[in-house]
């Protein structure tokens, strides 16, 4: 089962017509199954009230059998919940390491492609003239040197 159970069926479940795929769903989502525990503490505490009212109308004390019980919650389950969020931190932990890593790698490469165009606007900068005058430069040097004026 891959969709959630409805609200109908949840009520099914809670009333005792239970679905071998409702149970096994129960099992693997937590979202649904705590919903059916949010369900069954709130119809417990409606019992209590009803049966305290009652209590107090008729001044006769309630059956034992309408004693609040309070949900057991089975070992393995708890377990089970423990192990699937200690996954899900571990998923979420290495995505977010990944992501860290990947980022250091661009970060690293788009600095050193900054600081190659740092020194290739530095060369530029730094020329005495333009690289379109430099030939007409090494002619005046050269003729300088020559003694020809």
């Amino acid at each position: 089962m891959s969709a959630h159970l409805s609200s109908e069926q949840i009520s099914k479940w809670i009333a005792g017509d239970r679905t071998p795929d409702a149970d096994r769903h129960l099992q693997e989502c937590i979202q649904c199954s705590s919903e059916i525990a949010r369900l069954k503490t709130v119809l417990a505490e409606f019992r209590s009230s009803v049966v305290a009212w009652s209590a107090l109308q008729k001044n006769a004390e309630a059956p034992e059998r309408w004693a609040i019980s309070k949900p057991r919650r089975k070992f393995v389950h708890s377990i089970l919940h423990w192990r699937l969020a200690a996954a899900t931190l571990v998923v979420i932990a290495i995505v977010l390491t990944g992501k860290n890593i990947s980022d250091r790698h661009r970060k690293a490469a788009e600095f050193q492609a900054d600081v190659q165009l740092w020194e290739e606007v530095n060369a530029q900068i730094s020329r005495p003239v333009p690289a379109s005058m430099e030939p007409l430069m090494n002619l005046i040097a050269w003729d300088q040197e020559s003694g020809n004026k």
